[in-house]
């Protein structure tokens, strides 16, 4: 919950989400469907949960059935048609002497995005099918040669309706941030954030989303929580003074 806001800025939070970039009315009504109509909506809708992406492994060192992030080079892409109409794309991932295969079914968009010797890191949970560890559907990221690899990523899960899958409620998200968090109004002053350690509701919010790591999200959640509490407190007052 937070503190009313000016009514030039209700206004604008109150936009509509099929104005908002990469939406459009068709997909305004699946997210509609989520209780999600105004950019409000998706800025204060938290994520359920989060994919864990912290656990950098080499190959040879990998699980199976458990999410795992291997930075590699392209040694191989392959792509094909099934029988039945369907495509498979297949990357051969390469890392030291050891390689990883990943794969995805029916998405043959993904082919122009990789190329032979290009860097990057697959994170999924991985199995391994005879001699050789695959993932199916993997999050990849790509890197530069000579970048150092980044900390791995907490990425949000979204609730979710058919229509709708995480990258695109993602991006959805990202994309009102940027537009549109930098607007919003604080609950609490700076010198009364400062003395009960709560992060600013700008920061508080993108890191909810999108966390840099633990501790970021659970500061975040502290300041969120704190906030739900004091208000609720403040209610409860006012209710009382009202009755007496």
């Amino acid at each position: 919950m937070n503190a009313p806001p000016s009514p030039a800025i209700a206004e604008r939070l109150a936009t509509p989400l099929q104005f908002l970039k990469g939406v459009g009315p068709a997909r305004a009504e699946l997210l509609a469907r989520l209780g999600l109509r105004s950019v409000r909506d998706l800025l204060f809708c938290f994520p359920r949960d989060y994919q864990d992406l912290t656990d950098f492994r080499s190959i040879a060192a990998l699980e199976e059935n458990r999410l795992q992030s291997v930075r590699g080079v392209v040694e191989d892409v392959d792509s094909r048609g099934t029988s039945s109409g369907k495509s498979i794309l297949g990357v051969l991932v390469r890392e030291g002497g050891n390689y990883l295969r990943c794969i995805w079914f029916n998405q043959p968009y993904l082919r122009e995005k990789f190329q032979c010797g290009q860097h990057l890191i697959v994170s999924g949970r991985m199995k391994l099918q005879g001699p050789r560890w695959e993932a199916v559907h993997p999050n990849v990221q790509w890197i530069e040669a000579e970048e150092e690899t980044p900390a791995g990523r907490l990425l949000p899960i979204y609730p979710l309706t058919e229509g709708l899958n995480q990258g695109q409620v993602r991006s959805l998200t990202r994309s009102a941030l940027d537009a549109y968090a930098a607007e919003l109004e604080e609950v609490f002053p700076e010198r009364f954030r400062e003395e009960h350690g709560l992060w600013p509701l700008q920061r508080a919010l993108t890191e909810i989303h999108f966390p840099a790591d633990k501790p970021s999200l659970e500061s975040a959640r502290r300041r969120f929580v704190y906030q739900e509490l004091f208000i609720l407190q403040l209610a409860l007052a006012l209710r009382k003074q009202v009755q007496e």
